[in-house]
């Protein structure tokens, strides 16, 4: 993995010139690559360039439906985050191990949820560095007894998870979780304990009716622990072509960007890359990076930092 972000794209999101992108790295005298004519880096240089200020998010991207490409969403989301220069960790609760897999990364030696909850192992020993600015907390098989291990132990839903994302905030600014595809004690854990939950649907029957009894769960879970649980609803894979694009289109939540069905995903994944690997623009880098400056309020927060800049600034009076 060798995620890029382009002059280009920087230009764009401070609302300059790629010429004057280009100026600062110079200036600032960080590290860049060149690709013909296209300029490029790294998480080193965007946290140095970006220097982005905002509260800690935590994410959570779950649907009671496989296939909706969920962990697909949460990796490409996480590698633009960190694009951003922002300290990005990534949990997978999936005991089937694909996020962990697609970081490449082998879980057997490595002490994953299960151990944390059952065996008393700390996050600091679970979580392992995959790329700079980039954590994985990794998931396998024995993930599947979360549930068990958490009616066991008789703990409270709204503190397994809750409290430990408190003190991880202090290191990271973005903390992404994969969930399985099912309504247990774990991930109505995770859904107290995230500040968003992310609910990707695809335009299919079975994919809205996943969303549906997502929805009533989330739903008896604020009833119950008197709690606002933020649910967004995106669209992947999105065709116009779609028998269903349409009844999709309904409840995607408002304003949220949704992603084009794009073969560039699992042909970056199966050559063990994200689609930012690759320099060149494309539909599917525009959407991944439009759905994650919405969930993490990147441009909201660089905007504050600015303006907070310019009152700090000396005024002159003539």
């Amino acid at each position: 993995m060798d995620p890029k972000m382009t002059a280009k794209d920087a230009a764009d999101f401070l609302g300059i010139s790629t010429r004057q992108v280009y100026k600062r790295l110079l200036e600032y005298e960080l590290p860049y690559q060149k690709s013909g004519s296209t300029i490029y880096f790294g998480y080193p240089t965007a946290r140095q360039l970006f220097r982005l200020e905002l509260p800690p998010t935590s994410l959570s991207f779950q649907i009671v439906k496989g296939g909706t490409g969920k962990t697909s969403l949460a990796y490409a989301v996480a590698v633009r985050a960190n694009l951003y220069g922002l300290r990005v960790l990534c949990i997978d609760l999936d005991q089937q191990g694909n996020l962990t897999s697609t970081f490449g990364v082998d879980a057997d030696s490595l002490p994953v949820m299960i151990d944390i909850l059952a065996e008393g192992y700390s996050y600091e020993e679970a979580i392992t560095r995959v790329y700079p600015g980039m954590d994985l907390l990794a998931s396998r098989i024995e993930n599947s007894l979360l549930d068990e291990v958490i009616k066991l132990k008789k703990a409270k839903l709204d503190e397994v998870y809750a409290t430990p994302l408190q003190k991880l905030k202090e290191k990271y600014d973005v903390i992404i979780i994969d969930c399985p595809p099912n309504l247990g004690q774990s991930v109505a854990a995770v859904t107290l304990a995230v500040d968003k939950v992310v609910a990707p649907v695809i335009p299919e029957s079975y994919s809205i009716s996943g969303l549906t009894a997502t929805k009533k769960a989330v739903s008896e879970l604020q009833q119950s622990y008197h709690k606002d649980i933020d649910l967004l609803v995106t669209i992947n894979k999105f065709s116009r072509h779609a028998a269903l694009k349409e009844q999709a289109l309904q409840v995607k939540t408002k304003d949220m960007p949704y992603v084009h069905l794009q073969n560039e995903f699992p042909n970056a994944i199966a050559r063990g890359e994200s689609i930012y690997d690759s320099p060149r623009a494309s539909q599917a880098k525009r959407d991944i990076d439009a759905l994650t400056r919405n969930l993490i309020d990147i441009d909201a927060a660089y905007k504050t930092q600015i303006a907070t800049q310019r009152a700090s600034e000396p005024q002159y009076v003539e």
